[in-house]
């Protein structure tokens, strides 16, 4: 499978007195990047969360949103460290006393103070935390991959479609190569002639250049290994799953093979084509940023 990745996810799960909804947004990517955003009594358990976006996810910038709301009275998963706060208060009271300061303290600076407020849950309760959100989870990502496959495949058949205008492109080429050879040669003459005037030429001299010429000039290596690079291209592209990166140094192969092609052509029919090659090349670079 072919997977983008853009995309959106949704999962829900409601069990043990815990009601969790976990939404995902996709983005491109050079490598998987998750961010959560969960309440800070879960913190302890965001390592294993990763570890499971980590399993179906290869690349991408994920945004993962957390919601976890009780479905009973007695949840309280947050709890004033009295014990700190009163220390932080006498702290304060101290403070005031000694640099002659008035007013009252206000409770929010209390509670502001790093550390006040700390999880009340134990281990037991943040497994079973974990095993709801984990539910969520894995059925937000798995919507995620569904919405990523739909886009990827539209994005593959984009490519397809280049991939064919390119191998049209290739085959002009290939027939009017034997053509850039005689261009070229036809060139030197008109050049000799100009340098020469009415002078002789000297015609073995003159077929020795041109044999140095044609080889100079001939394209049909690269014209041998751009197709190669095409089929390689199209099977990979066949076989789906984290080719991203592998398809974008095939194409960065091809546009190689291309810019020589262009470098030996002075053809201005097979310029075009070379032209025409490295548009829809581009663009194909452009697609590939989007896939996974």
């Amino acid at each position: 499978m072919i997977y983008s990745m853009t995309g959106f996810g949704k999962g829900t799960a409601e069990e043990s007195g815990l009601s969790v909804e976990v939404e995902i947004n996709s983005l491109n990517s050079r490598f998987l990047d998750a961010k959560f955003k969960l309440p800070g009594y879960l913190s302890a358990i965001e390592y294993r969360l990763r570890q499971l976006v980590a399993g179906k996810i290869n690349r991408g910038k994920l945004s993962i949103f957390v919601s976890v709301n009780s479905t009973t009275a007695d949840f309280k998963p947050m709890k004033i460290d009295i014990a700190s706060v009163e220390k932080f208060y006498n702290e304060v009271v101290l403070l005031k006393s000694k640099l002659g300061l008035s007013g009252e303290i206000d409770i929010n600076v209390l509670l502001n103070m790093p550390d006040a407020i700390v999880s009340s849950y134990d281990e037991s309760e943040l497994e079973i935390a974990y095993a709801v959100i984990a539910g969520a989870l894995e059925q937000a990502l798995d919507e995620l991959n569904v919405s990523r496959n739909r886009e990827g495949e539209v994005l593959a058949a984009d490519i397809r479609q280049r991939l064919q205008h390119i191998k049209t492109e290739c085959s002009d080429v290939e027939k009017l190569a034997p053509e850039n050879s005689a261009y070229q040669l036809k060139k030197l003459k008109d050049r000799l002639k100009t340098i020469l005037g009415d002078t002789e030429i000297d015609e073995s001299r003159l077929i020795m250049e041109a044999g140095i010429l044609a080889e100079r000039y001939d394209i049909t290596e690269e014209l041998v290994r751009l197709q190669s690079h095409l089929a390689n291209f199209e099977s990979d592209l066949k076989t789906g799953g984290d080719l991203g990166k592998r398809l974008s140094f095939i194409l960065q192969e091809m546009g190689r093979e291309i810019n020589t092609i262009g470098s030996k052509c002075g053809n201005a029919e097979i310029s075009s084509h070379v032209v025409n090659i490295k548009e829809e090349l581009e663009k194909i670079r452009e697609q590939l940023a989007n896939l996974e």
